[in-house]
């Protein structure tokens, strides 16, 4: 049975808190949150990667083409370096060493999925007649298919890609006798497309590039793949082909719409009859699953979304958050689908743009399944890294730089989404494993800090748990073999700058995995709460009396920090004289008590460690 890995951020609210846990009608008590982290990360020392560029090839892209192609040698440039091309615009982090580069164009031709027997032509004894360029290669357009030709230079000329290996579709590097300035020029060069069908599938042609056989060396089992669209029309991946239809005719059942002169507008066909569009879900689920780990996927879009700061990545708690906000129409207006006023009853009328390039480069439609793809990958525990940016930016760069951080991201490994709290002994409440190479032992593995007995199989191949080492930042780096928990050391806080807060998992010396493992790290705590509460972290180290005491900006006027504990914890829990201690075996805020009546509603007076020291626990809720 072949296992699936995908990095999973779980936050599982309320677990147990609104139904057995509490039974009050009062504030909710500290939900019996769990934190989840459970990431798995191929081990990929060559540092491999595949990259994917789907390009819209139709004629009223040509400017944002020009403009790709400006930053095409900068984007491979801080690749291959690690960002030190650049290193103020991203950071650093491991250079790619093996890179592939593949483009493709949304021209699907009529083409659909399922397959359809419908034919295609002028007049009454045809089903649907599309635009010439929607015929080509009999109907099925450019299928997926990886260009090796393209337009580049000034006016744009017709060249030829030279760094593909014999008998292959994608551009390599390295590739012999050629140099990484060769890759780039290539890719300036096929990303030049401009003669596509005028109905773009999107999103059905990256998975049908997949699908293609003749792609086929381009897909590697131990690279990360990252694909990056460029369109300035939403995807009209559709099951049927009558969408496709620029003839009125009274045997298509999907009609119109129509001017007031009866002609058709053949510009909105594909959002008048977005009912036979192919579901969302389905490249949610088809996009995750380009490698059998999805974490090992980055899915970037530059689109019809709003040229506007406000919704901007750091604006937002979430990817999914900012997805939503850019699909709610009453936030984001410009990204409601109406017919355009501005061309109102003409036959090229065409949707009101969700953005206008500043720089006289055009306008682009509202990427509404486009984004909503997005929102699915990042709401759905997939794994998927997703970026989203504004394809009417007058530069591409800040497009781009988000773009590498989220692929530099999946490079760095291991960066973990929030903070850790450690224990007394300074460890966390997490695991490390390792899943051996083929034919790898646990007993093997033990010169390299894992314990020689294994804890399961999977594929086959036997699981070790690594050694936890304490992580101490005044200490440093501990002495040993094995894992230690890292918010320190200056290599973490350069390689994890995508989050927020710098944390990740860090091997000591000897024991970094080796090539063809797989590392599987898991952590369940309680999660922590916004303000002082149970569970807050501390630290009684230095024996300090406030440290679980609520800040002074929560306090009364002239209210002492006791007083106003007290006060806050009577109204959260509804007993009197509560009082929260630092517990110095978990470094946690906790409830001191005597007996049960001392403890809220569903609460229990418990000496968890067995050290004289009782407090309040939630006996239903189970917290590692």
């Amino acid at each position: 049975m072949k296992i699936r890995f995908a990095f999973l951020l779980v936050m599982v609210g309320f677990i147990a808190t609104v139904s057995s846990c509490t039974q009050r009608s009062l504030n909710a008590l500290n939900p019996c949150t769990i934190n989840g982290v459970v990431q798995n990360v191929p081990v990929n020392p060559q540092r491999a990667l595949d990259l994917l560029i789907v390009i819209d090839d139709s004629p009223s892209m040509r400017d944002e083409q020009e403009k790709l192609q400006e930053q095409v040698p900068r984007l491979v440039n801080l690749l291959l370096t690690g960002g030190e091309a650049d290193p103020g615009a991203v950071g650093t982090f491991p250079a790619i060493e093996s890179l592939h580069v593949a483009i493709i164009t949304p021209d699907l031709g009529h083409s659909t999925v399922p397959a359809h027997n419908f034919t295609a032509g002028s007049g009454d004894a045809f089903d649907f007649n599309p635009t010439s360029a929607c015929m080509r290669n009999n109907g099925s357009g450019k299928a997926g298919f990886m260009q090796v030709e393209g337009l580049s230079g000034t006016p744009r000329e017709l060249c030829t890609a030279v760094t593909p290996p014999e008998g292959t579709l994608y551009l390599n590097h390295p590739e012999p006798g050629f140099t990484a300035a060769d890759l780039v020029s290539d890719v300036e060069c096929v990303t030049g497309q401009d003669d596509g069908c005028g109905f773009e599938q999107q999103l059905e042609s990256i998975v049908a590039s997949d699908r293609n056989t003749a792609n086929g060396g381009f897909y590697r089992d131990g690279a990360l793949l990252a694909v990056i669209l460029i369109t300035d029309e939403d995807d009209c991946s559709t099951t049927d082909p009558r969408v496709f239809d620029v003839e009125p005719r009274e045997s298509n059942p999907f009609q119109g719409p129509f001017t007031s002169s009866d002609e058709l507008q053949f510009n909105l066909r594909c959002w008048a009859h977005r009912d036979v569009l192919r579901s969302v879900e389905d490249y949610v689920s088809g996009i995750a699953a380009l490698k059998a780990d999805p974490s090992q996927v980055v899915f970037a879009a530059i689109t019809g979304i709003p040229e506007d700061s406000g919704l901007d990545r750091e604006n937002f708690n979430s990817d999914e958050e900012r997805y939503a906000h850019i699909l709610d129409e009453e936030e984001t207006p410009a990204m409601a689908e109406v017919p355009d006023p501005a061309t109102a009853d003409t036959q090229g009328q065409q949707l009101r743009p969700a953005c206008t390039a500043t720089d006289g480069s055009g306008s682009a439609a509202p990427g509404r399944r486009i984004v909503e793809t997005m929102k699915g990958l990042a709401g759905g525990n997939t794994g998927v890294g997703t970026v989203v940016e504004s394809i009417c930016a007058a530069d591409y760069a800040p497009a781009l730089n988000a773009i590498v951080d989220r692929i530099a991201a999946a490079l760095r490994q291991l960066c973990l989404p929030r903070p850790l709290n450690r224990n007394s002994i300074d460890m966390v409440g997490c695991e490390v494993r390792e899943v051996q190479p083929e034919g790898g032992t646990c007993a093997e593995a033990a010169s390299r800090g894992r314990e020689p007995d294994p804890v399961g199989t999977e594929d086959g191949r036997e699981v070790c748990r690594v050694t936890q080492l304490p992580s101490d930042p005044v200490a440093g780096v501990p002495s040993g073999l094995g894992w230690f928990y890292d918010d320190f050391t200056p290599e973490t806080v350069s390689a994890c700058t995508f989050n927020p807060e710098q944390q990740r998992v860090s091997f000591t010396e000897g024991a970094a995995p080796i090539t063809g493992a797989r590392i599987r790290f898991e952590c369940l705590q309680a999660a922590p709460p916004t303000t002082e509460d149970i569970g807050w972290p501390c630290n009684d180290a230095d024996g300090a009396d406030t440290i679980c005491n609520p800040q002074p900006e929560n306090c009364l006027d002239g209210e002492s920090l006791d007083d106003c504990e007290t006060r806050i914890l009577k109204e959260r829990y509804d007993r009197d004289d509560l009082k929260l201690t630092c517990d110095g075996e978990t470094n946690t805020c906790q409830l001191e008590c005597e007996s049960n009546v001392q403890c809220p509603g569903g609460f229990a007076c418990y000496d968890a460690s067995g050290d004289g020291n009782s407090y309040c626990v939630n006996p239903t809720c189970s917290l590692n």
